[in-house]
């Protein structure tokens, strides 16, 4: 199998190469990095490594194209405070952006594939690989909740059904029946911090993915750094949606919450 990587930043970029080695015998795996954003770790697990600035769509196409491989799948976050910012653009990415005005990164990501599936790359959906990191419906890690916390979760479940559908943010914070953050463009972690700082202790976390969610990017996820927040602000659960969003060091991940005393679950949205 041949396959090449678009490897945004954090850990999973590392964790899809990680596993593809791991499972898929006589692989080969080329990646496309960022500087300043991808983790150079990374080199450790692919056979070979282009690094190129973010913004620079010209060096993006023709890397891909030099490389010669038809499927891509693309993992990371790139900070989406560069859409903004637009530092180091090239030519090619403003010309393809400048009739956009609605600059979500969801829409910005969703053109740059449709534009690099025109020159006959195929996009792979990012889970593909990493199954086994997906979020599972009911108590992960095996922790009881109390009624207050079950109260919180089922309220809190009626909020991120709808939240999640004006594509503003996947994540919301709640504790006794108040929505005490919601997350916008700053992103999960930040959103966290706000919530302890407004509530303080005993409030839980939930993270969905959007209807309609584009598998080939932008997939949710949760990792170590997350949880270490969660237990700063003194959390008691973290909700999140069942086989849409990745748990990152899923084993570790599960036995650190469960020591912290966080409840990990998972659970589906409901109609509203």
């Amino acid at each position: 199998m041949k396959l090449g990587i678009i490897a945004g930043n954090r850990l999973l970029p590392v964790l899809l190469t990680q596993s593809i080695k791991k499972n898929i015998r006589d692989s080969y795996v080329a990646a496309i990095c960022f500087r300043g954003e991808t983790r150079p770790q990374i080199c450790k697990y692919v056979d070979k490594t282009y690094w190129i600035k973010v913004g620079s769509l010209t060096a993006l196409r023709e890397t891909i194209k030099r490389e010669g491989l038809k499927e891509w799948i693309m993992a990371g976050q790139i900070n989406p405070l560069r859409i903004f910012r637009r530092r180091d653009w090239d030519k090619e990415l403003f010309h393809l952006i400048e009739g956009i005005r609605d600059f979500r990164p969801h829409n910005i990501f969703a053109e740059i594939i449709r534009y690099l599936e025109a020159e006959g790359v195929v996009f792979l959906d990012s889970t593909v690989y990493l199954k086994e990191y997906l979020a599972q419906s009911g108590a992960m890690n095996g922790l009881s909740l109390n009624e207050q916390n079950n109260e919180d979760i089922e309220f809190g479940l009626k909020i991120i059904s709808g939240f999640v559908e004006l594509d503003v943010g996947q994540t919301i914070v709640v504790k006794k029946k108040s929505v005490v953050a919601l997350e916008s463009l700053e992103g999960t972690d930040r959103t966290i911090k706000r919530a302890g700082r407004l509530a303080g202790c005993g409030c839980t976390i939930l993270k969905f993915s959007k209807a309609g969610q584009d598998k080939r990017f932008d997939i949710p996820v949760v990792g170590i750094s997350t949880l270490k927040l969660l237990k700063k602000i003194k959390a008691v659960a973290i909700v999140l949606e069942k086989e849409k969003v990745i748990i990152l060091e899923k084993e570790k991940f599960l036995a650190r919450a469960k020591k912290w005393r966080i409840s990990v679950v998972g659970k589906e949205k409901i109609k509203i």
